[in-house]
């Protein structure tokens, strides 16, 4: 035992003298090398960008898909007859546009990406003011003066690293819908939340030219009650002036065909256009025809005439993501028909 003990004696000894003689090299260096942190994963790495890092192991996009979204994929897979995965894939895989970020599109767009779609691209080139407080996502008191698109990107990718989010800072004008429409490649489906008449007619349009599946939302303006809010065929809304004038001018300068009044009968029946529109069958409040003068092309306007609020325009919102993400999941994407002349 005494021999023992002498030799732990001098063992501890000597390990103090190395410590004494050079004091950068001690016992903590083993330690800090046993725990050093993974180093940064390779740019030429196959995983998707925001792939989870636990106890130094990737885990794969797939997993990370599901742990985000899997109870969207479950919703779609116990109403059809495909798994879980095989709905995560189509959703990370398709690309949505949103055109207006405002009251309709900002929560439009959340809602697609907590839904699990991989490419959002978002078209808009306002910023924020004060006044979009009231029905605006994006709207902050810290966001003020910022761009909408900027400011939702960064949201967006708070919520989903992986997903791919590409911002187009431009308005949609007759002159630029179609060639916007056919920038965009491998485009899955759009979401219309434009103000304006003739640009969300030229919209509507240019989907329709190129088969692109659209939601097209009417306005939300002058409304209180969200329980009123419905998707149905452009050829069915009702009590929407901003839809009503829209499927005029596709009948009326495009070749879409007449749309019957109510009560004319099976005769005047039309095939639905395939053009899926979120409108309120609440009655609208009137707007005083003297301030209705100096409204825009844009209907702009027209939201602080008539009033506006979030508990309204986020369902529209909603109602309109809803529609893309049952389209994609479900693997039936609604094709607009085509009628009459293209657009030159």
């Amino acid at each position: 035992m005494m021999l023992v003990a002498l030799l732990h004696y001098y063992l501890f000894a000597a390990v103090i003298m190395v410590i004494a003689v050079n004091p950068t090299h001690h016992v903590m260096a083993v330690s800090s090398a046993a725990f050093a942190l993974p180093p940064p994963s390779s740019a030429a790495s196959n995983e998707i960008p925001g792939a989870i890092i636990d106890g130094g192991k990737n885990i794969e996009w797939m997993d990370d898909w599901m742990l985000r979204f899997g109870g969207v994929a479950r919703l779609y897979a116990n109403k059809g007859n495909e798994s879980p995965n095989d709905i995560l894939h189509r959703l990370h895989h398709s690309t949505v546009a949103i055109v207006g970020l405002g009251g309709v599109g900002s929560w439009a767009a959340e809602a697609l990406c907590r839904s699990g779609v991989g490419n959002l691209i978002l078209i808009d080139l306002d910023d924020i003011c004060i006044s979009n407080t009231n029905r605006q996502l994006h709207a902050l008191t810290s966001t003020v003066g910022q761009m909408k698109i900027d400011e939702m990107k960064r949201r967006l990718l708070d919520i989903n690293p992986g997903c791919n989010v590409t911002l187009i800072h431009d308005f949609v004008t007759v002159d630029t819908a179609d060639e916007l429409i056919t920038s965009l490649p491998g485009l899955t489906a759009c979401i219309d939340a434009i103000d304006g008449m003739i640009e969300k007619t030229a919209l509507i349009l240019a989907c329709v030219n190129h088969s692109i599946p659209i939601v097209t939302c009417g306005g939300a303006a002058g409304r209180m009650d969200p329980t009123q809010i419905v998707i149905d065929d452009l050829t069915k809304v009702s009590e929407d002036r901003l839809l009503f004038h829209c499927r005029k001018r596709l009948r009326q300068n495009h070749g879409f065909p007449k749309v019957p009044l109510p009560g004319q009968g099976k005769k005047a029946r039309v095939r639905k256009w395939r053009i899926n529109s979120v409108y309120s069958t609440e009655v609208q409040q009137k707007m005083d025809n003297t301030k209705a003068d100096t409204a825009t092309s844009s209907f702009r306007a027209c939201d602080g005439f008539l009033g506006t609020g979030v508990f309204v325009t986020g369902c529209y919102g909603f109602v309109a993501a809803t529609k893309i993400i049952e389209m994609i999941a479900m693997d039936s994407l609604i094709v607009p028909k085509k009628h009459g002349r293209k657009q030159e």
